[in-house]
């Protein structure tokens, strides 16, 4: 996850199945959502709670200008000319921020433009207090894809502070979302399998024909015959594909949605073809009707070994080559990313100069935008005009508290996302502004609940669950880190962060594609009131863990629903998106660079993860400073 699929991983696995095959051929509860914008001492946008992310306040003008081509007519001019104008203070955002003030040197003057109430974009922090403690848990982006990164991005992240080492040995190494070979738990509920069951186990090795799986499958609330074809399909022992030529298999497991294939081919009734799901929606915003068979098995979903595929590729490494992927996690997600380089760009905004320290800092948030200070990041600022002014200038117009503001860069970077882009920048070529708005961003719900005593949770046996067919797709505790001074909850009678992760993009009617259902799903997400969020949260944990004790009434302290209506970059998809050759793709077209405007996000790499939003700002950054 954020944190989702890896670069190399998927690559060695398409690539590996082409080349196999020819060779085969050859032969909070929260009572308020919001908080004063103004910048004081008080001021602290992690700890609220309610409905944050895309929260009020931070889109109704956005909205007005997309759906309605409404926005201000008059601006007050300010007299401020910065160096740089960025508009977005995600990661993306700052890296560029970072390193255009590294070629341009500590005295250029930098202002940050964001329409959320805090910095970091979907690198949320969601802080809790509770008996003294201290709690954190991540609002949107997870991890970092260490083994998946370039030597750029990794390098700029330790010159920042991030030491990989000390963060791998800072998680439980049994948490599954920071280690793909984790153990988890699966909850199969009352409302679509019967009853309420909790089966926790090695299903990772479970799924590859390892361990005992035969066991696990057994345990399943499922039909005896659902039980039987997957210990068939799990075990390998038939070739589900056998009528296809090995030349034509790539074709097939590229085009035939996994769906289709666990139902046609090897039998599964629909309850059953979804136990997979969860990590599927996660990754990729959608359900098994709507990704390849080949994208599903890149996910470790069953199967791989029953498609009469070279043993070579189908059986996994020793554990002397292959030492696991490596996904390290700060507590708070990639926010600590976030408040790493706010902390480089205007140092006195926290105390501290290390990862450690920086985990339980406070920041002050009226440091954020000073006068005195050559960078200044101006949150609750929605931008809503970029403009040329002659070839030496930029001009962009923002809205603040009801007012129209206007001011002037020498350079501008915009680390928005793509289908923003179009209207903020009326004159950018038409073609451009069609591949911008090609890719639709995938939308999601991540939750964090504060639980009085996290002691019944974990009775439950796995610190990760998969929850097919249920409205929370993925449970989990926040990340057991242990950092600095923080300390994650470790005793059952301590307080306990729970994070639940919905996927709001509908089931998909073959004739839809991804990002058509990825539309339903953010109109979907917005209709819906924090209560509805609240109510599924009480039910899904009571179905969970009930039977250990869970009281929702008694145990839940605080919620905080994360909503991103645009949240993490499109990703191409075999049944969706041609095969363009490199260079020609929506994502590249659209990322030219116009006059002194770049572009900076992990929409223009058409990639969710960090490392792509770094990328994009070091291209974004070099642009830029070209021209100083």
């Amino acid at each position: 996850m954020s944190d989702k699929k890896t670069r190399i991983t998927r690559r060695d696995f398409l690539n590996g199945v082409s080349l196999s095959l020819v060779a085969a051929a050859a032969p909070s509860r929260a009572l308020a959502t919001g908080g004063s914008g103004a910048a004081v001492p008080q001021y602290y946008p992690p700890l609220l709670n309610g409905m944050r992310g895309s929260h009020a306040g931070s889109f109704e003008v956005a909205h007005a200008l997309v759906m309605d081509g409404t926005r201000p007519s008059d601006y007050e001019q300010l007299d401020d000319t910065y160096d740089l104008i960025v508009v977005g203070a995600g990661i993306s955002g700052l890296a560029a921020a970072y390193l255009y003030r590294k070629q341009a040197g500590a005295d250029a003057r930098i202002l940050i433009l964001d329409n959320h109430d805090d910095f970091g974009g979907h690198a949320k922090r969601n802080e809790f207090h509770s008996r003294g403690r201290t709690l954190l848990g991540f609002g949107g982006s997870v991890n970092l894809e260490q083994d998946a990164m370039g030597p750029a991005a990794k390098s700029l992240l330790e010159e920042i502070g991030v030491e990989f080492k000390t963060l791998e040995d800072a998680i439980d190494p049994d948490y599954a979302l920071s280690n793909a070979e984790a153990p988890y738990g699966l909850y199969l509920g009352r409302e679509k399998f019967g009853e309420d069951q909790v089966v926790a186990g090695a299903w990772v090795q479970a799924w590859a024909g390892g361990g005992d799986y035969r066991s696990l499958i057994a345990s399943l609330n499922l039909s005896e015959d659902d039980k039987q074809k997957l210990v068939s399909l799990v075990s390998g022992e038939k070739d589900y594909l056998a009528d296809i030529p090995p030349p034509e298999k790539e074709g097939y497991m590229r085009s035939t949605s996994y769906a289709e294939f666990l139902s046609e081919r090897v039998g599964l009734s629909r309850l059953a073809s979804k136990l997979h799901e969860p990590w599927v929606r996660a990754i990729f915003g959608v359900g098994v009707d709507s990704v390849s068979v080949m994208e599903a098995m890149m996910l470790g979903a069953p199967g791989l070994s029953a498609l009469g595929l070279p043993s070579e590729f189908t059986q996994p490494e020793s554990s002397d080559e292959a030492p696991g992927y490596r996904y390290p996690m700060f507590p708070d997600g990639n926010a600590s990313v976030a408040r790493l380089f706010v902390r480089k760009l205007i140092p006195g905004v926290a105390p501290g100069n290390s990862m450690q320290d920086l985990v339980t800092a406070r920041f002050d948030y009226s440091k954020l935008d000073r006068e005195t200070s050559p960078v200044r990041i101006r949150l609750n600022s929605t931008a809503v005009n970029v403009k040329h002014h002659g070839q030496d200038a930029v001009d962009v117009s923002y809205v603040t508290g009801g007012k129209a503001f206007r001011v002037r860069g020498k350079h501008c970077i915009l680390a928005c996302y793509n289908e923003m882009i179009p209207h903020l920048c009326p004159e950018l070529p038409q073609a451009q502004k069609e591949n911008l708005a090609y890719r639709v961003k995938v939308p999601f719900i991540w939750a964090n609940v504060l639980l009085q005593s996290g002691e019944t949770v974990r009775r439950g046996g796995a610190s990760v669950y998969q929850c097919p067919d249920s409205f929370f797709e993925i449970v989990s505790h926040a990340p057991p880190v242990a950092l600095g001074n923080y300390r994650a909850s470790a005793r059952p009678e301590d307080p306990m962060v729970i994070f639940m992760g919905h996927v709001p993009a509908p089931a998909g009617d073959g004739g839809q594609s991804a990002r058509d259902l990825y539309r339903l799903g953010r109109a979907r997400l917005l209709r819906t009131p924090f209560s509805d969020y609240e109510t599924e949260i009480r039910k899904q944990l009571t179905g969970m863990f009930g039977g250990s004790g869970f009281d929702a009434g008694r145990d839940i302290e605080a919620i905080t629903v994360n909503r991103w209506s645009h949240g993490y970059a499109y990703e191409y998809l075999d049944m969706h998106d041609p095969d363009w050759a490199e260079g020609v793709a929506p994502h590249e077209l659209a990322r030219a660079q116009f006059g002194r405007i770049s572009i900076a996000n992990s929409d223009s790499e058409a990639y969710a993860y960090v490392q792509a939003a770094i990328d994009a700002a070091i291209r974004a950054a070099e642009e830029q400073s070209g021209a100083i």
